[in-house]
């Protein structure tokens, strides 16, 4: 529809009529084109697009005007009193005009498309721009505005867009006068569009990426399409005017034409360098046209998936990848340059190669820097309807077709134009881009005859990508063949392998989403990639995802920053912090589970083999040797004992041995050899592994010089010894105190301990609550003791519970202490499995004085580890105080536990406290209490507990992903049948 077919309105709100038309997705805007920015100046094309003489930046402070509804919107808009100002690009709400809201699936708004809420809260900005006539035309373009927008210039309808994350141009020269204009756009929080992004993030508003004025001929290069490939194809086709291009190799000139316009140059070049995310390489194209030059980068390569496979220049490769937002604690969805590197910076040095764009196009700047860092980019459409699951069911969840009413739009003849131009808008724009690999539909919105469209019209626009979608839901017999691999979110890799059994199925598979990262998380990344290398039609997949979404909400008194997530800004409904699952937290500092994706998605894997090691590179395309140092240490529970470097060949998919005769021979302790590799480029550490060399020899407690000596006081056993002096409570079966030259050294009994703060993970977590696992009862069947060989051994059997139900636990435990003052608890444990899926640990817990506070271990560091979370984490001697043994995720719950340790040492003014296992135990020293950390919502909330915790587990279940993924794999749980246990405590001076 044109403007000029609108009848004269009497007021610029008469025009707002359009944001609940489907049929109308935008008026008076340019057609979509693929990104570039004119130059006037050639010298220049290649630098910051903010030095071009063609573009001006109108970022910065706009006149601002925010109402709670349309209704309230002065008819002549444009010339009302503005009062406040807000900085463009920006979110309104973190501005203070109206509230942040975090929901998942939910839509914010009643279901009843197309319409939306008569209440629309609105923002109305207004900025001056001067205008010279130098025969150039104006456009003023828009890269992301949230929702829908109308635009008026000098009072004048200029245009209407919607799709928030789209860039629109505006010519607005035939509106512009000589000297000082008004721009004045009008932002709608909702549209009908608003039906087609219902993205899992804390739903914002406003013009929140760039603004920009260009300046351009009347006749000029409106669009242009590039391809190259592996085999040296390269070609051009102008749109809107005849071009000469020059494509460079650095200073180098490998071609140069004149392209008319219409017409396709093709030409094929000799052994060009290809361009992969391990190798970025990229060729300069300069063009120049109607005055105007433009500076593309170009990357020759060639994706391609052939019988089953997914290829990149002919190679095997995987997505070892994740998903990523734009979302920052200070700027919502803005992002600069700076803030885009950062991320990508971060993800390169953690071994990401991949990255779904979820679940909306990045600015356009994001891409060109993808193609410099080097990743392959899943490139989604602004398509999600996820909402409609909710609509669609009723409050049981009993109605027939379950979770296919997510597919309640995705036939629904209203929305498939809607669709269509999303699809068109994301391939029109970065179809030049070498880092996109795919096109993907969209996000969660089920499968049907709009999808299908969708895809069909991807494929008419670009035939040299693969076409991407996972939500295959249906309402209807839609076929969707057209999709080029099957896509799937959070499957067991055991359904994974199930998979391979399908003799129907051809395509690949992806796993778009896996190992949800929220809170400690990231327990399984290692099955995975195991599972990933098992099939060549296995493509990989991308952790859902990068980073906590959570905005500062001020400062403690002591200065921490304050995170708020859903729930926290008053919103009607929200999902609390299901927001903040990423694997970094919002500042970017990274969570332990990104440093366990970095080993696993690591480029370089160390095994034994005959005549030393086997280095098997994982790289495609690289030469590891040209990329990367390594050196070897060999430590014990001692620290490191030796080292050097190691000098090797590695070529790409390449293997070599190598030698260390170091490592060679007998090691008296519990030997390791960790090889460590560097980057030659900036030094930092890019992997490692390490390999046992020697189990050592068996230790035995030393002999004792004195005797325990035993006294019973009624319900109480008192154990006297040269190094500790032990009172015990027959009535809990407890040490109610240890005593170290006279004093004692806990502040409360030593007891057992079955209970851990959820992780977010811990979806179990109310059947702990509800057996009153927290703060049990505890019956006690027995207890004996005796003096035998100069120990006292104390016999009990236990029960733990409290009401309602049978005990979760039962424990026959036998604690033997020596003359030294040596205690060794043993333990038989037999758990509730009728009751419980996942049982958290079983040890003790004691809390110690304050002054306990150095720790000592050697065990699974320096980060936190678990039984299936240690891949980051590497077998040594280790050094650190209980305030730093905290892993601070925004909702607090269990963290930093240490497994797999031989010994821990705690010291402190009263002595020293000392837990070893032959076998290995988990550990945990903490500020905190367990139950402080389970009842707090926020980790600026926690209060600090009198004492030092230390929690010493002789099993502690993993972590694993199941807040949104597979529940805890059996070989990670805690067996709750037959286990039987040990732990050696030394408490001395």
């Amino acid at each position: 529809m044109d403007i000029k077919t609108i009848a004269a309105p009497c007021s610029q709100k008469s025009f707002m009529t359009l944001h609940e038309d489907p049929e109308i997705q935008c008026l008076g805007c340019l057609a979509p084109h693929a990104y570039f920015i004119p130059f006037g100046k050639e010298q220049e094309i290649f630098g910051d697009r903010e030095s071009s003489d063609r573009l001006e930046m109108l970022n910065g402070q706009w006149e601002f005007e925010y109402f709670e509804s349309i209704i309230d919107l002065p008819d002549d808009l444009c010339s009302m009193e503005f009062s406040k100002t807000s900085s463009v690009p920006s979110n309104w709400q973190l501005g203070g005009f109206g509230k942040p809201q975090y929901t998942n699936v939910s839509y914010p708004i009643p279901f009843d498309p197309p319409f939306v809420p008569d209440d629309i809260p609105v923002g109305v900005y207004r900025r001056k721009y001067c205008y010279s006539p130098d025969g150039m035309r104006r456009i003023l373009v828009f890269e992301g505005v949230d929702s829908c927008m109308y635009l008026y210039v000098n009072g004048r309808f200029v245009g209407y867009t919607q799709v928030a994350h789209r860039v629109t141009e505006f010519d607005i020269s035939e509106f512009l006068n000589l000297g000082e204009n008004q721009i004045v756009c009008a932002v709608l929080k909702w549209c009908d569009g608003t039906y087609l992004e219902d993205q899992d993030k804390f739903r914002l508003s406003g013009i929140f990426r760039d603004v920009y004025m260009l300046s351009r001929p009347k006749k000029c290069l409106e669009n242009y399409r590039i391809k190259a490939d592996m085999e040296g194809n390269f070609s051009f086709e102008p749109v809107g005017a005849d071009a000469q291009i020059s494509l460079f190799d650095g200073d180098r000139l490998l071609l140069s034409a004149d392209v008319g316009e219409g017409e396709v140059f093709s030409e094929k070049l000799n052994s060009v360098k290809l361009w992969s995310a391990e190798i970025p390489y990229l060729y300069r194209l300069v063009i120049r046209s109607q005055g105007e030059v433009i500076g593309e980068k170009v990357g020759f390569r060639t994706v391609k998936i052939t019988d089953g496979v997914f290829r990149v220049n002919g190679r095997k490769v995987k997505f070892f990848g994740v998903n990523r937002h734009d979302s920052y604690p200070d700027t919502g969805y803005c992002a600069d340059e700076k803030k885009l590197r950062r991320d990508l910076q971060l993800m390169k040095e953690h071994n990401i190669n991949s990255i779904r764009t979820s679940h909306y196009p990045n600015a356009p700047r994001f891409y060109q820097l993808c193609d410099e860092y080097g990743f392959y980019v899943i490139d989604e459409a602004d398509v999600e309807s996820h909402g409609c699951v909710n609509v669609f069911q009723n409050f049981r969840w009993d109605r027939e077709g379950g979770y296919d009413g997510i597919a309640l739009l995705a036939s629904d003849e209203r929305f498939e134009k809607a669709v269509c131009w999303r699809e068109e808008l994301l391939v029109s724009r970065d179809v030049n881009r070498p880092c996109v690999v795919f096109w993907s539909l969209g996000n969660e919105s089920g499968w049907g005859s709009n999808f299908r469209k969708g895809a069909l019209l991807i494929k008419k626009l670009d035939d040299t990508r693969c076409v991407h979608y996972e939500s295959t839901h249906c309402l209807d017999e839609t076929p969707d063949d057209v999709l080029d691999m099957v896509s799937q979110m959070y499957p067991t890799t055991e359904s994974m392998m199930e998979f391979l059994e399908d003799e129907k199925e051809k395509r690949p598979l992806l796993l778009c989403e896996y190992s949800h990262a929220m809170g400690n998380s990231s327990g399984d990344i290692e099955d995975y990639f195991e599972t990933f290398m098992a099939s060549d039609r296995f493509m990989g997949g991308l952790v859902w995802e990068w980073c906590d979404h959570a905005f500062e909400t001020g400062r403690t008194d002591e200065g921490q920053i304050k995170y708020g997530y859903g729930g926290d800004f008053g919103e009607l409904h929200h999902d609390g912090n299901f927001c903040c699952d990423g694997l970094c937290y919002p500042d970017r500092t990274p969570h332990t589970g990104l440093k366990e994706l970095k080993q696993v998605y690591r480029p370089i894997r160390v095994t034994r083999a005959d005549g030393g090691y086997l280095f098997k590179s994982m790289l495609h395309f690289a030469k590891a040797h040209e990329l990367y140092f390594c050196h070897f240490e060999i430590t014990d529970e001692l620290g490191i004992s030796c080292s050097g470097q190691v000098e090797f060949q590695l070529e790409a998919e390449g293997e070599c041995t190598v030698a260390v005769p170091e490592a060679e021979g007998v090691f008296d302790r519990e030997t390791y050899i960790s090889f460590i590799f560097t980057s030659k480029s900036d030094g930092h550490e890019v992997c490692f592994d390490q390999i046992k060399l020697s189990d050592g020899a068996a230790k035995e407690l030393s002999p004792c010089e004195g005797s325990a000596e035993l006294i019973s006081e009624g319900l109480t056993y008192v154990i006297s010894t040269r190094g500790a002096r032990y009172v015990f409570d027959r009535r809990k079966a407890e040490f109610t105190a240890v005593e170290i030259g006279g004093e004692n050294i806990l502040d409360e009994p030593m007891r057992f301990n079955f209970f851990r703060a959820p992780t977010d993970n811990d979806t179990m977590k109310w059947d702990w609550i509800n057996l009153y696992m927290k703060d049990y009862r505890v019956k006690v069947y027995s207890t004996e003791a005796e003096v035998r060989e100069s120990c006292v051994v104390i016999r009990a059997k236990t029960a733990y519970g409290r009401s309602i139900y049978r005990p979760f636990a039962k424990v026959e435990a036998e604690f033997i202490i020596d003359g030294e003052g040596r205690l060794r608890v043993n333990a038989e444990f037999e758990g509730d499995c009728e009751k419980l899926e996942v049982f958290p640990r079983f040890g003790l817990r004691l809390f110690l004085k304050k002054s306990f506070e150095n720790v000592r271990y050697f065990g699974y560091g320096p980060y936190e580890s678990y039984c299936d979370k240690h891949q980051a984490d590497r077998m040594g001697l280790f050094e650190s105080r209980a305030d730093e043994m905290y892993e601070p995720y925004l909702r607090p719950q269990e963290n930093s536990s240490h497994w797999g340790t031989k010994f821990m040492e705690l010291t402190g003014d009263k002595g020293k406290v000392r837990v070893s296992s032959q076998t290995g135990f988990s550990f945990n020293v903490s500020r905190y209490t367990q139950e402080e950390l389970f009842e707090k919502a926020h980790r600026y909330e926690l209060t600090k507990c009198q004492s030092v915790v230390l929690c010493a587990d002789m099993a502690m279940s993993g972590v694993g992903s199941n807040s949104c993924g597979p529940v805890l794999k059996e070989k990670y749980r805690f067996p709750m049948k037959g286990f039987k246990g040990s732990l050696e405590f030394c408490f001395d001076k």
